[in-house]
């Protein structure tokens, strides 16, 4: 009865509930903000290591490993454009995914993505319908995170 009444409540006053962000690397509040070629994206911070293989049809995966970032990318050799694959975050150097952000505390952080539960330590999984974030915490706040993305 009480639910019913704010929700009522809120309808009167023209206040609307906020769906949950859906977990996406490239749209979203919860979007990577990555630099748009890859000569920028190996300059965002002094580059620990790189690693290129063949992917095939002329694709190749780059890993990029910085102070607290890895990022794992798929590019055209020769060419600019890239998609990003994976990243993993674990320092609260990089501010890269909006509210997420190693050091935060959980419940701020993963507000938009409007968790069922939120334990104190753990791990939390949220998947979009391409892409998805793993959410390590510890003590209530974000350890580390993870994005996987599906490169479209």
């Amino acid at each position: 009865m009480r639910l019913l009444l704010l929700a009522l409540c809120a309808l009167a006053f023209g206040v609307e509930a906020q769906p949950a962000a859906t977990p996406s690397c490239t749209a979203g509040p919860y979007k990577l903000k990555l630099p748009k070629s890859y000569k920028a994206l190996r300059g965002i911070g002094t580059l620990r290591r790189e690693r290129v293989q063949n992917a095939g049809n002329g694709m190749e995966e780059r890993e990029l490993r910085f102070n607290g970032l890895e990022l794992v990318v798929l590019a055209q050799a020769g060419k600019s454009e890239y998609t990003v694959q994976k990243a993993i975050v674990t320092t609260s150097n990089w501010r890269i995914a909006g509210p997420l952000r190693v050091g935060t505390a959980a419940r701020i952080a993963l507000k938009g993505l409007k968790p069922s539960a939120l334990p104190a330590d753990g791990e939390l999984e949220f998947a979009g319908e391409m892409d998805s974030i793993r959410v390590s915490l510890a003590r209530g706040r974000v350890l580390d995170f993870e994005y996987s993305c599906s490169g479209s």
